[in-house]
Parts: structure tokens; C-alpha cells; sequence
């Protein structure tokens, strides 16, 4: 290959690559392309990209002395001036120069990274005034620092007579309640677990019923309804109180099925069956609506009955006793107690009567046998009998006592007065001791 040979003279008239960048652009090859926004642009690109059409239009930066939208603009442009991890990202979109690169490493400080470039057409500019601003900006913290600027003092807030309120009462007047309503863990939920227990056999086995929630008058202490799929119960109702609308709204306490408790107010607990599609009330039976006339609440836990029986036997020994009663406990009815009564020697293997029972609530059965045994010691029967396979065997619950004595005894025994009797054994009476 023969060599290539350089003229001096060609090598004269051929620019160099700095008369070419230097020279003129006919052809428009040295102009910049900046990127075009797509509708799919991160939100910091759009807003950016607002900037540049306000620079377009008007030939000047955003003044944060102009109308509200200009104030944003500007406010937004020295945000990111000071952001210099988004430099890199909206410098492809910069078409004016907004965005001021440093030359060295020193100038990492607000005032020369907000300084725009002599290459800027807008160079010129009060810098100083935005430096201030950015720093201030970085105080911002929360809206209420928004609020509490100058700068929001300065806005235009417009006709404010649209607020005045004329013919609508202002919200101010309306009763702001004492507490808002929380629920909680139930601490003493081991007391209401059978009330849930036995309502829910009573659902499943159609015998309990249930009605639409109607009006917070259906409200009151021992009520259970269904809110919300969930079954509650209402334990207490607090303090007579009344809303703003002179209505009755106590405090209640509500405990749920799964171990909770609230302390609603009653007529928001109303609204919120009212408003529940499947918001059911329980219907009471006629047991209840008794107990709660004998002032039996929810909180009673019924334990049984104690039963007065007297004998039908033909024993002569037996029928000598003069008011022969069985005093006995038990957690069944006193009839399916006693319907095998010939079979047991609890019974003297030998036909009843009933005479009486009593509904017992909270009772320790254990603890009556004892007070009653005790305090009727000298009219408890004291004889041995043979029982129909051969054996001998004592009765513990007979004593020889008129009805009426044996029942004011039981009474007074479950409410606690009977340390202030005793037993006149003369006339099986009980008489008051007399004290001093």
C-alpha cells in the first residue's frame, strides 16, 4: 500500500474542530434535544416541566411576589435547586438552565447550589432572595408551619363570607361528648360466659327469639342484642344524663361475646343497631321479666331450688313424727328430684309430697347444707332405718319443723339475718336474740 502523503498547504486550509464548534451552525447539529414529558412521568418531572412553561411564556423566573400559583412555582423551582438528588434526574429537562450544576465540591453549600450559572439566561436573578427562602423552607416540618408562615399570611384568601352561617346552626353548638367510646378486654368475662352460653342454645335451639331493633328505649340493664353478627350484653347503665337534644343517653356498659367490653353511650349504641341490618334484639322470656320484678339481674347466676317435702310413708315409727320435712337442695326441679323418691333412702324409700321450693341465685350448696344442719341441729331426725336391701342407713334432711318455721329459716339464711335469730326449741319458732 503506497503511503499517504500530507500537503502542507491542504493541511493550512482545513478547519480545526474548534473553528467547527465555533463557527456557524447552519445545519443546527450542535442544538441540544431535551427530552419530551410523557403522560406516564414521575409527578417531580411534570411539576418541573410547569416551571419551563411558565419561563416560555412569560421570559422570567417564578417571582414569590406574584399571584398563588406563581408563588408555588417558585417555591417549587428553589425546592428542587436544593434537592441534589434530583438533579441528575431533571437536567435532561432543563431547557433553561433552572438547575445550577457546581463547579467544585465546595460549592455544596445552599447559597452557591441556588445561584444560577452564568450561562443561564436568567443569571441575573435576585439569588439571594430565593436562598433566603429555601432556607427557610427547610424549617418546614408540618402543616402548621405552612400555616403559621408569612408567606401564607400574604395569600389571597378570597370572599371568606361563603363561611358565615346564617340559617344553619354552626357545628360549635353541637354537644361534643365526655369520651369516645373504645373497647377494652373484660376482666370479669368469666361472669357473663354462661349468660352467652345459654343464649346461644337458646338461638340454636329456636327457644330464645329475636325482634328488629326499634328505638333506644328498648335499651336497659340485662338486654342482649345482636350488633353487628356479634351478641352483647348490656351490664350496667350509668348516670342519668341527657343529650343536646334533651334526649336520655347514659353511659352503658356493653360486654361482648368475645371477651370485650365498651362504654357506649346509649343512643350512639341505638344508632349503631338502628343502622345494622342484622341488628336484632332479644326478646325476653316470662322468666325474666319475673326475675327482674324480684329484682334478680343478669348478674344473678341461678344454682337451683331448695325443696320442702314430707313423707307418704306407712312406716309407724315415721308417721308418729309430728311435721316430718325434708329440707333438700338440688340443681334439677324438685319434680324430676323426686320421681324416683321410692328407690332412695334420701326419701325414705317412700312416696312424697311437695310442699314447697324456693329459686336459689349465687347459692354455695355446700355452705347452706352446713347453716342449715347447724341451726336446726335439735329438730333434725335421729333415727336409724333399715332399707330395702337389708342395709341401715340415718337420714341427714329430716327434721321435725312446721313448714312456716323451716322456710323462714331457709330465707333468712340466704339473706344473711339469721345471726340475729335463734331457735326456741320449745316452740320450733325463730326469735330474735336480744342483745346487751
Amino acid at each position: 500500500m503506497p503511503p499517504i502523503r500530507h500537503y502542507r498547504r491542504k493541511a493550512v486550509d482545513r478547519p480545526s474542530l474548534d473553528d467547527i464548534f465555533n463557527g456557524p451552525d447552519e445545519f443546527g447539529m450542535l442544538d441540544v434535544q431535551y427530552k419530551s414529558i410523557s403522560k406516564s412521568a414521575p409527578l417531580e418531572i411534570t411539576n418541573f416541566e410547569a416551571i419551563s412553561g411558565f419561563v416560555d411564556q412569560y421570559g422570567r423566573l417564578p417571582n414569590q411576589g406574584g399571584e398563588l400559583s406563581e408563588k408555588l412555582l417558585a417555591r417549587r423551582l428553589a425546592g428542587y435547586r436544593g434537592a441534589r438528588d434530583l438533579h441528575t434526574v431533571l437536567k435532561p429537562y432543563d431547557r433553561h438552565g433552572l438547575i445550577a450544576e457546581p463547579e467544585s465540591k465546595k460549592e455544596e453549600c445552599i447559597d452557591s447550589a441556588f445561584t444560577l450559572t452564568e450561562q443561564s439566561p436568567f443569571a441575573s436573578g435576585d439569588t439571594a432572595g430565593t436562598a433566603d427562602m429555601v432556607i427557610e423552607a427547610e424549617n418546614v416540618t408540618s402543616l402548621d408551619d405552612i400555616f403559621a408562615s408569612a408567606e401564607f399570611g400574604e395569600l389571597d384568601q378570597g370572599d371568606q363570607s361563603i363561611f358565615d352561617l346564617t340559617h344553619v346552626p354552626a357545628v360549635t353548638d353541637r354537644e361534643l361528648p365526655d369520651e369516645i367510646a373504645q373497647r377494652k378486654v373484660c376482666h370479669d368475662f368469666y361472669e357473663f360466659e354462661h349468660i352467652f352460653r345459654d343464649l346461644h342454645e337458646g338461638l340454636k335451639a329456636g327457644v330464645v327469639k329475636t325482634a328488629r331493633f326499634q328505638k333506644a328505649s328498648q335499651v336497659s340493664e340485662g338486654d342482649a342484642f345482636i350488633l353487628e353478627g356479634v351478641l352483647c350484653l348490656i351490664d350496667e347503665v350509668g348516670e342519668h344524663r341527657l343529650d343536646s337534644q334533651g334526649r336520655f343517653d347514659p353511659r352503658l356498659r356493653v360486654i361482648f361475646e368475645n371477651g370485650t367490653e365498651s362504654n357506649h353511650l346509649l343512643q350512639s349504641l341505638a344508632k349503631r343497631l338502628y343502622i345494622d341490618e342484622t341488628g336484632r334484639r332479644i326478646v325476653r322470656d316470662a322468666d325474666s321479666v319475673v326475675d327482674t320484678f324480684n329484682n334478680i339481674s343478669h348478674k344473678d347466676k341461678r344454682s337451683g331450688q331448695i325443696y320442702f317435702v314430707t313423707t307418704l310413708s306407712d312406716n309407724p315409727p315415721l308417721k308418729a313424727i309430728p311435721n316430718l320435712i325434708k329440707i333438700g337442695y338440688s340443681e334439677l326441679t324438685v319434680e324430676e328430684r323426686t320421681k324416683n323418691a321410692v328407690r332412695d333412702i334420701a326419701f325414705l324409700e317412700s312416696p312424697v309430697k311437695i310442699l314447697a321450693s324456693i329459686e336459689c341465685y349465687n347459692l354455695n350448696p355446700n355452705k347452706f347444707e352446713s347453716l342449715i344442719h347447724g341451726f336446726l341441729h335439735a329438730q333434725r331426725l335421729k333415727m336409724t332405718l333399715i332399707g330395702k336391701d337389708g342395709k341401715a342407713y340415718n337420714p341427714r334432711e329430716w327434721f321435725s319443723v312446721p313448714l312456716d318455721t323451716a322456710r323462714e329459716v331457709v330465707r333468712r339464711i340466704i339473706d344473711g339475718s339469721i345471726i340475729h335469730y335463734r331457735m326456741d326449741n320449745t316452740t320450733c319458732r325463730l326469735v330474735k336474740k336480744v342483745v346487751g
